[in-house]
């Protein structure tokens, strides 16, 4: 996987502190990737701290992993005061949501701190004339995908205030596969005679769990030692099991709730689905990589660079349940190829998708708006004998 380097990246005494600010009361891909930084910039000597809700669950993961919080309330205005005092003691902010981007331009509004923000979805930013001003307010706008940076850039970001830095998974041992089909096992009473198609994803609409569950029943028309077990859980959990109930798949499609640290059960699946309609990167397809699972999804927004069509996984047209039925029963059919496809995937994600690859680029950022920062604060050459400051020489 990809190479870890474990030096100090910034040259720097005291070291580069980055205050990472991130709100969010669930665990979800953005605040995994939160602590990933964080955890891998300590590792590389920066004083990387993480401002986040009291009681959230990247609170309590911060802290485990040995990673320092700071308290910050929940929304606006009420963030604004203590992040502008915590800001004080940082050389760069980093936003990792919508609303702490709002929270850190305010907060700076005095003492223009760099702040770098990192976009993790796609969809299109609120035309308001505060939502433009705060994105003109930052220093750069890291973008986890290029097809992000292509709808800012369409929406009227600059793109010289852009960088794409794809967001990263770690290659840490995983559990055993024997472990994982336990597990999901209990947690679902499938039977052992049974190939899994897993899918772990939130129970939200543009996650569109209902063409998975359609392409579940197509599945079920065509095979029958085959079951679909959902990961996750949401607001459409009761829709869901509805739908489940009316297409008659009750011993086919297992909702198995909230698990934490889900990706640790990607081994037992013998196929990974993800059937996204919009997708900023779509990070789990790669933790199926890692794991070596191969993979079928959609080709939604950020997937389609996450999944290479017939290179690292297969793609299916967007909502499209038969096109997706078809490539999740041909990495079930064809062995060879599914086992080709995952191999593929798992080197591409040691040389693309690595947490030091990552952090090594985000570091490389700060140095660059650290440097801008230092050269504008430094004053300007006095005017020429003779001249007024502002004026042209006219020949």
């Amino acid at each position: 996987m990809g190479r870890r380097d474990h030096a100090p990246a910034l040259l720097r005494s005291p070291p580069v502190r980055v205050l990472h600010v991130n709100n969010e009361k669930t665990w979800r891909g953005g605040e995994r990737q939160t602590l990933l930084t964080a955890e891998e910039e300590r590792r590389r000597g920066l004083d990387s701290q993480i401002a986040c809700r009291r009681g959230s669950p990247l609170e309590e993961m911060a802290r485990a992993a040995g990673v320092p919080t700071i308290e910050l309330p929940t929304a606006l205005p009420a963030a604004v005061p203590p992040l502008r005092r915590a800001a004080r003691s940082f050389d760069v902010l980093h936003c990792q949501t919508g609303s702490t981007h709002s929270m850190a331009v305010l907060a700076t509004l005095t003492s223009r701190k760099p702040i770098v923000v990192s976009r993790h979805v796609d969809n299109v930013p609120h035309d308001r004339w505060f939502t433009r001003w705060k994105y003109r307010r930052v220093d750069r706008i890291v973008c986890a995908s290029r097809w992000i940076e292509r709808v800012l850039r369409d929406w009227g970001v600059s793109p010289e205030q852009m960088t794409v830095i794809y967001e990263a998974v770690p290659s840490d041992a995983l559990v055993p596969r024997e472990a994982c089909l336990a597990e999901l096992r209990e947690r679902t009473r499938v039977t052992a005679d049974r190939k899994l198609i897993g899918n772990i994803a939130a129970l939200v609409g543009h996650k569109d769990h209902a063409t998975l569950l359609h392409a579940a029943r197509k599945i079920a028309e065509r095979r029958r030692d085959v079951a679909v077990i959902i990961v996750g859980d949401g607001p459409l959990r009761d829709d869901l099991m509805r739908l489940r109930r009316d297409l008659d798949l009750a011993a086919t499609v297992h909702f198995t709730g909230f698990v934490p640290q889900a990706q640790r059960l990607l081994p037992g699946f013998d196929v990974f689905a993800m059937t996204s309609r919009t997708e900023g990167l779509g990070t789990i397809v790669l933790d199926a990589a890692v794991a070596g699972v191969p993979v079928a999804a959609t080709s939604a927004g950020g997937l389609r660079e996450a999944v290479l069509h017939e290179r690292t996984g297969l793609l299916a047209p967007v909502g499209d349940a038969a096109a997706l039925a078809d490539a999740l029963l041909r990495l079930l059919d064809e062995p060879a190829l599914a086992q080709h496809l995952a191999r593929a995937a798992r080197r591409r994600v040691g040389t693309e998708f690595a947490v030091a690859d990552m952090v090594r680029r985000y570091v490389a950022l700060y140095e660059t708006v650290l440097a801008e920062h230092a050269r504008a604060r430094q004053p300007r050459p006095a005017p020429a004998p003779g001249r007024r400051a502002g004026s042209l020489s006219v020949r």
